[in-house]
């Protein structure tokens, strides 16, 4: 399936699922049990990569080999601060119990997080490459599931969020490539051909984990709220239509989609 990449709009009514043509919900009070647990343990989710994120690039701010990678990697960083707290606002209108798990992601740490490709450390300049070219694809699906979600809010922070993971993956994809392809970038990063498919080793397999279970009763809970547009298998297959013609275009050969999997 196609996804445009164009920005969707923010309509006032849910738009799928069991609530479509009812209004779209702005507090928590406007929401029952069973939606009010799903919206919160998505945007905790949501919330605990952001600023794991933050961690895995924080280091190598001012690391890049050349000063529009310095740049980025700084825009980056900072982009990812800024999802964060949006996420942690929105986190913080679920009342006391929304705060404490806000609270909690700002104390944790590398090894801690509740995602395993947010708790392994980025190598080298390579491996950080790969990272946004495989990682922040996965992150700008998630978010673009999530644009004119029925949780008004959210959706609302989808108009911010959903360009600036574009541009992290475009950025990885550009590079990556230029790694390949340019005997002077690739030396100014100290890089080979073996590295770049060490590291697509690395994250193409957490990328694919990070989508969840294909039986997910979360996922599947989450697109009937209407809260989000896709659950989790539909968006992995459509990340796998994506991805692997990029990688190929480069001349690298995507592993097999179920190879060293964790989350199936």
């Amino acid at each position: 399936m196609s996804v445009s990449r164009d920005a969707s709009y923010v309509s006032r009514s849910v738009q799928w699922g069991a609530l479509r043509g009812m209004r779209k919900l702005e507090t928590e009070e406007q929401m029952t049990p069973e939606y009010r647990q799903t919206a919160l343990k998505l945007v905790y989710a949501l919330a605990s990569t952001e600023f794991a994120s933050v961690e895995q690039h924080q280091p190598w701010i001012n690391q890049g080999p050349t000063a529009e990678d310095r740049f980025v990697q700084a825009q980056i960083c900072a982009d990812e601060a800024h999802q964060g707290m949006e996420d942690y606002r929105l986190l913080c209108q679920f009342g006391p119990e929304g705060e404490a798990l806000a609270r909690d992601l700002l104390q944790r740490r590398r090894g801690q997080h509740l995602l395993e490709a947010f708790n392994l450390p980025f190598d080298s300049w390579v491996d950080l490459c790969m990272f946004c070219c495989t990682m922040d694809l996965v992150a700008w699906y998630h978010l673009k599931a999530l644009e004119n979600s029925s949780f008004a809010p959210l959706a609302r922070a989808m108009t911010a969020m959903v360009p600036e993971e574009r541009f992290h993956a475009s950025f990885g994809a550009n590079r990556v490539r230029r790694l390949l392809e340019d005997p002077d970038y690739a030396a100014a990063c100290g890089a080979t051909r073996a590295d770049v498919e060490a590291a697509l080793r690395k994250w193409y397999p957490r990328a694919l984990d990070t989508f969840g279970s294909s039986q997910s009763r979360f996922s599947a809970a989450a697109v009937e709220f209407g809260i989000r547009r896709w659950g989790n298998e539909e968006l992995r297959q459509m990340y796998l239509a994506d991805i692997n013609p990029l990688l190929e275009s480069m001349g690298l050969t995507p592993p097999p989609p179920d190879w060293d999997r964790h989350i199936l």
